[in-house]
């Protein structure tokens, strides 16, 4: 019997739809394996299922990065009721949110969603961000001693500001698609979570069925250390 894994997309006003929209695609097509067509052409027996629940301060549509003109979201939790539950979450997605502001360094992360990250990431199977998730990661002391990389394009302004705002000891990585470091994995900007959503699926299931979704989905295969634009925005 396949097991199923519960992921909590953690998001807010002014998250990045392309952190965990594909990202979420890929790791879902793991579900193909019981859908009557699909499931004669996955290859072999998918071990893992998943349910998904997209967090947020509270029920009303998520805006995103670019306002109301690209799409919003229903949440179907909020934080409150999510830690009220009692729940724990197998898995933790953390897509880009607010950002600082790099003059004064206040944080604009909602506070619910650091204390849900802090409250589950203890006793979470997976605990993974894309681009700028990462700061949410940081302030949730859950990248305390790791290494994780975030996006590059805003290095200079995004690396001091999260410098000033959480732990000394977080191994910032410039150069990377993406980190795996423990139970812990980090990519870098946007589209790199696609990559590192088909990582993980190979790491549950295998690389047939990550080919197979790869394939499906037409991604290029790139391994971690394929990351151009480090050299791209000068950080080697």
């Amino acid at each position: 019997m396949p097991q199923t894994l519960s992921m909590a997309i953690c998001i807010s006003d002014e998250v990045t739809l392309s952190d965990f929209i594909t990202p979420m695609e890929i790791i879902g097509a793991l579900n193909d394996a019981d859908h009557p067509v699909f499931s004669a052409y996955m290859p072999g027996d998918v071990p893992y299922r998943v349910t998904i629940d997209y967090l947020a301060p509270t029920m009303k549509p998520v805006v995103s990065l670019k306002g109301p003109n690209a799409p919003t979201l229903n949440p179907t939790l909020t934080y409150a009721d999510a830690l009220a539950s009692g729940k724990q979450f197998d898995i933790l997605w953390v897509p880009a949110g607010p950002s600082s502001d790099y003059t004064s360094g206040e944080k604009r992360t909602p506070p619910e969603e650091i204390a849900f990250i802090a409250q589950q990431a203890p006793k979470a199977k997976y605990v993974m961000s894309v681009c700028a998730g990462a700061y949410q990661l940081a302030l949730a002391g859950v990248l305390e001693g790791k290494r994780a990389p975030t996006n590059k394009a805003y290095w200079s302004t995004f690396y001091r500001a999260i410098v000033a705002a959480t732990p000394k000891d977080i191994n910032w990585v410039p150069q990377a698609r993406w980190v795996v470091d423990g139970n812990v994995w980090t990519s870098s900007g946007v589209a790199a979570g696609s990559d590192m959503a088909l990582a993980f699926v190979e790491h549950l299931a295998g690389v047939k069925v990550a080919r197979f979704i790869r394939g499906a989905l037409e991604i290029p295969e790139v391994t971690e250390k394929d990351d151009p634009f480090a050299t791209f925005h000068g950080l080697v």
